[in-house]
């Protein structure tokens, strides 16, 4: 009885729209060491036991005093998370519950509502005002109003040039311009998946008060996003072009990823092999990132760092959580 009043109260939160953190959140304040127990205080009961056998578990305690200390020497980063997928062993945790903005990383869980869909990717449709964006420097693909552009072309270059028109535009396609519904509908997605931690009132990631979530959601709903081949090919892209009709004009335009190991940028340790990510960068957010990648054994990993002070920070960061990969 207790876990439907709680899920009937999550659900009534998300149907209110907007709220304050401690009006929308279910807390992770049971997470135990146990499995079993951590898994069924952020899921539903018929699910957890799934959640528990497949999902890293963290407890509150381990993320507050880090979990792999040895792990995260030479990551400087607000929230650290390092885990495998092949065998869901946790290598390095770090205050993963604690509630920050995820900056542009955001776009996973707008490409996962849009996959959700169903909504076949080769659609066209007539872009609105939805895709201005008015904010000075925000990452934009250059979509205006009156574009004709495919659900896939929207899709990939959200995730690789991770354009806050194109996530707009994402979200206005797939929900019929309604863009509150299109949240409500990434909130439930969340909660759906235990990610209970977050709250989105944006499909692009730009700052905002009551937009937030936990490397440890973005690693839960990055892990669902993983199972989709469109998701994982877009990801993997160092760069895309797409056609789109622009004044009734065939155009082609072709927009790279932010990903600098994707770029040749920067280089994984030795036996780390980086098969795509999202980034995310916003002046409250810092500097973000989130990897799937794999040994040379082929066994995968998911790595998460949140709030790092600057690029250099980052991807150095990045490089000596991945190093301890296979060691």
């Amino acid at each position: 009885m207790k876990k439907i009043i709680l899920s009937v109260c999550l659900m009534l939160t998300l149907l209110c729209g907007c709220q304050r953190q401690t009006d929308y959140l279910k807390p992770y304040n049971i997470v135990s060491t146990d499995r079993n127990a951590a898994a069924a205080s952020v899921l539903p009961a018929d699910t957890f036991e799934r959640f528990a056998q497949e999902l890293g578990i963290v407890s509150m305690d381990e993320s507050s005093s880090g979990l792999g200390a040895d792990a995260m020497s030479g990551v400087d980063a607000s929230e650290i998370f390092l885990t495998g997928t092949t065998d869901a062993q946790v290598i390095a945790a770090h205050h993963i519950y604690d509630q920050m903005p995820p900056a542009s990383i955001t776009k996973i869980l707008t490409a996962l509502t849009a996959l959700r869909s169903g909504i076949d990717f080769d659609t066209e449709f007539t872009l609105t005002d939805d895709v201005v964006i008015d904010i000075y420097d925000a990452q934009v693909c250059g979509y205006v109003p009156g574009d004709v552009v495919s659900l896939r072309t929207l899709f990939y270059s959200m995730l690789i040039y991770s354009g806050n028109d194109a996530a707009n535009a994402v979200a206005s396609a797939v929900s019929g311009g309604d863009m509150a519904a299109f949240c409500e509908e990434m909130n439930r997605i969340a909660s759906e998946l235990g990610a209970t931690h977050t709250h989105f009132v944006t499909p692009n990631g730009l700052d905002d008060p009551d937009h937030y979530t936990t490397a440890y959601d973005l690693y839960l709903i990055f892990n669902e996003c993983l199972k989709y081949d469109e998701f994982r090919d877009a990801i993997a892209q160092s760069g895309y072009t797409g056609t789109y009709t622009h004044n009734g004009e065939t155009v082609s335009k072709t927009w790279d990823s932010t990903n600098y190991y994707l770029l040749g940028k920067r280089t994984p340790p030795e036996g780390v092999i980086v098969v795509g990510g999202k980034t995310g960068t916003t002046d409250k957010a810092g500097l973000c990132l989130i990897l799937y990648v794999e040994d040379s054994a082929g066994k995968g990993y998911i790595s998460v760092l949140l709030g790092c002070p600057d690029k250099d920070t980052l991807y150095e960061s990045m490089s000596n959580l991945l190093a301890n990969i296979g060691n």
